[in-house]
């Protein structure tokens, strides 16, 4: 008998959210005072997962799909929605929250736990 392991499973371990949400972990980077960052999509993760910055502030943000699935990087509150392909990076831009967290996700696999969120100061 074989036996199968899901296609989609969730990617290592998991943190919480401040909207309650489950994500996998990869990762935080202070990206405060800068403009620009990249964030790396593996399957099924954002490397980093959680960013902090400041109140209002602004980042162009690189999007590196290093995995072998296509996937979305969605701010559904900013109208961000990019697809990003495996090899071709995507560039958005994003604005931090005046306060608290703001998530964001890859559509295709939200049962795999593939969100992220940008975090003004200590969260």
């Amino acid at each position: 008998m074989a036996l199968l392991a899901p296609a989609c499973a969730p990617s290592g371990p998991t943190i919480r959210l401040a909207d309650g949400q489950r994500a996998s972990t990869r990762g935080e980077a202070d990206v405060a005072g800068v403009s620009t960052t990249v964030i790396e999509m593996g399957d099924f993760f954002f490397k980093p997962t959680v960013l902090r910055g400041r109140p209002g502030q602004r980042l162009t943000v690189t999007l590196s799909n290093q995995g072998n699935s296509l996937h979305d990087f969605s701010i559904p509150a900013q109208h961000i929605d990019a697809n990003v392909e495996a090899g071709t990076p995507v560039t958005v831009t994003v604005t931090f929250p005046q306060k608290g967290a703001v998530t964001f996700e890859c559509r295709y696999h939200l049962l795999q736990n593939m969100r992220g969120e940008l975090v003004t100061g200590g969260g």
